[in-house]
């Protein structure tokens, strides 16, 4: 039997992957890494019949389509065809197939081929919840809506996150909001998208809260005006665009994630779009009095949160 499986989703692929080695139950698993290796000898595995007979699984990580050629297409045909015990898992990179190729129609009609599709919040909200439920803990639909606010909805940051925490709340299973604050990670990233959530909600406290731990950090004003500069870009072309289009479509011509989008659409309400461009001329003014004028860029920061 294959089993294709598609997608960059990194950590829910590999959710997928061990799910499946579980159902499997098979001892014999050999690991191949196609960067490395070639077609050819993957396949002599899979035909090769060892003393004991003993099924075995192989799994071929980073594997691509695009990358194999003619004879190692028909190669890959003829196996399919006669396909024996051995099972193949394949981790492939690709972003879609050729469904014009007649490997890739063989491999939908015999085999089994799953594409992970990127996620959105709801469906990262829902996967999170199934996680935990899974793991027999009961979580509220505020906790798992604050691990996402914490991981900027980053589908593998958020996975990573949720594994440290099954780990540490092991064996009781209790989830609080106490062990989310301790064990979700903390970087100058998130804090910065805290900053900005601050500073589009207009809450001046905080604005300062966020930005006291930035500068402690080690990052500097300039850095913080460049990036608020940036979402006030992003809120204002969301602005327009929300007027003809629903947030899947904004977050496709715009390249952001639907997550950001969500976000940003929670507080278009709290500026008018003469407000959004007058903020971006306030930060770029800033910009300039720092650059040229040599004006202390903290004070400056901190004016400019208490008009916003």
């Amino acid at each position: 039997m294959i089993y294709v499986f598609i997608g960059s989703q990194i950590n829910i692929l590999k959710d997928k992957v061990n799910k499946l080695i579980c159902k499997l139950g098979i001892n014999n698993i050999i690991n191949y890494d196609f960067d490395e290796v070639e077609f050819i000898d993957i396949l002599n595995e899979l035909n090769y019949v060892d003393l004991f007979n003993e099924k075995k699984l192989v799994i071929v990580n980073n594997f691509s389509f695009k990358k194999l050629n003619t004879n190692e297409e028909n190669s890959f045909i003829k196996y399919i065809n006669n396909d024996g015990d051995n099972i193949l898992i394949l981790k492939c990179k690709d972003e879609s197939l050729d469904n014009r190729k007649s490997l890739i129609k063989l491999l939908r009609e015999k085999c089994t081929v799953e594409e992970i599709n990127n996620m959105d919040y709801k469906s990262l909200h829902e996967y999170v919840t199934k996680l935990f439920k899974e793991n027999h803990v009961n979580v509220t639909y505020n906790q798992v809506k604050k691990i996402l606010v914490l991981t900027d909805g980053n589908v593998d940051i958020t996975l990573n996150e949720v594994d440290k925490l099954l780990m540490y709340i092991a064996p009781n299973n209790i989830l609080r909001d106490e062990d989310i604050d301790e064990v979700v990670s903390k970087s100058a990233e998130k804090e910065m998208f805290r900053l900005t959530d601050a500073v589009m909600s207009k809450n001046t406290g905080a604005m300062f809260d966020s930005f006291k731990i930035l500068l402690s950090s080690g990052v500097d004003s300039t850095v913080i005006i460049d990036f608020l500069a940036k979402q006030f870009r992003s809120l204002y072309q969301i602005k327009i665009l929300i007027k003809s289009n629903n947030e899947y479509e904004i977050a496709k011509k715009l390249s952001l994630n639907s997550f950001v989008v969500k976000k940003m659409i929670d507080n278009i309400n709290n500026f008018k779009e003469e407000e959004i461009l007058n903020i971006l001329y306030k930060l770029s003014d800033i910009d300039i009095d720092i650059k040229v004028n040599s004006l202390d860029k903290n004070k400056l920061l901190e004016m400019f949160f208490l008009n916003i």
